[in-house]
């Protein structure tokens, strides 16, 4: 990653700016992480802002990500060489992402082993903000059985 941008192989990953993507500031998933927001500083309950872009791989594939800020530590890395048998992967919100830009040492996913993929998501069966599923108030249903570009 330089200044954000995603180089894979040395080549450049461009970003297009795609509108703005909003969200409530509060406290998500099992480990209640409040999201980083663009229009900060923001308040609990207030509409959290980041920028969406459309990134294109080097391979023609696009897809959105989400920035909250720039000058995140993660915006600028050092050259990752992945380890044959291995993934890298990256989360879609970059500034609230703790993906294989972090070491599994540091909390991150780090490099993963091949073995550890049973196969291709490709549809998001249920999603909820809160830190147990019996909270039904936190429960996404936009996102229940969405499909996976």
């Amino acid at each position: 990653m330089t200044d954000g941008i995603l180089f894979i192989n040395g080549e450049a990953a461009p970003q297009v700016p795609a509108g703005a993507f909003e969200e409530i500031k509060e406290s998500q998933g099992r480990f209640g992480t409040i999201p980083q927001c663009a229009n900060s500083p923001v308040g609990q309950g207030a509409v959290c802002e980041k920028d969406r872009f459309i990134e294109t791989l080097p391979n023609g594939v696009e897809h959105m990500i989400l920035n909250a800020r720039d000058n995140n530590p993660l915006d600028n890395t050092n050259v990752f060489t992945v380890p044959e048998g291995h993934y890298f992967f990256m989360g879609d919100n970059r500034d609230n992402s703790t993906d294989s830009r972090v070491s599994q040492r540091a909390g991150g996913v780090g490099m993963v082993p091949a073995e550890y993929l049973l196969g291709r998501a490709d549809r998001v069966m249920f999603s909820a903000a809160g830190k147990r599923l019996v909270y039904f108030w936190t429960w996404r249903a936009d996102r229940f059985f969405k499909a996976i570009n």
